[in-house]
């Protein structure tokens, strides 16, 4: 198997296909064109084995503020997912193995949310946000109740010292999370 760091840039059309494919096939009708457009903008982490799209994960920046610290840009995981027919053969260990050396090159730390898949993250060195979650929206800050699902990597702890405070993200087409 062959995994691979690609920015989204480089991405061609095929590539693009291909991810769509994989994202349908492993999240079905839960996964919108929203979500779809969030995991471009930053580095790709593909996993490939005989030419097949196997697994796939995202990063991308995004403006975060935790507490009343200044909003500071974060590398946000997207898209994290993995053949259905593949699953349980680590490949979205190894994926995120990589997409982890790639975050810890360009941002201090990082955020995604999940639901089912929190003891997977935690095992990966991720921590459970303890405080409440905002979004920054036009008609200002809000509550939005996405704090129960959203994951930290602390690669530099000075930025996140404390789990327990709100955290706030910039509002985007779709889920903000």
């Amino acid at each position: 198997m062959e995994v691979v760091a690609v920015a989204s840039e480089d991405l061609d059309d095929e590539d693009r296909r291909s991810l769509r494919a994989l994202w349908d096939r492993a999240f079905g009708d839960r996964f919108s064109d929203d979500d779809a457009d969030h995991a471009y903008g930053g580095v790709h982490v593909l996993a490939r084995d005989g030419g097949r799209l196997v697994g796939h994960a995202s990063a991308v920046p995004r403006l975060i503020r935790f507490g009343d610290q200044p909003w500071r840009t974060v590398g946000y995981v997207e898209a994290v997912a993995t053949d259905p027919d593949r699953q349980g053969e680590g490949i979205g260990r190894q994926v995120m193995g990589m997409l982890r050396d790639e975050i810890s090159s360009r941002w201090p730390a990082a955020l995604l949310s999940t639901g089912r898949a929190r003891g997977f993250y935690e095992l990966l060195g991720w921590d459970r946000w303890r405080g409440l979650s905002y979004t920054r929206t036009a008609e200002g800050v809000l509550p939005d109740g996405e704090h129960g699902g959203l994951m930290v990597l602390r690669l530099d702890r000075s930025v996140v010292p404390d789990l327990a405070v709100p955290v706030t993200c910039e509002d985007r087409p779709g889920d903000a999370w």
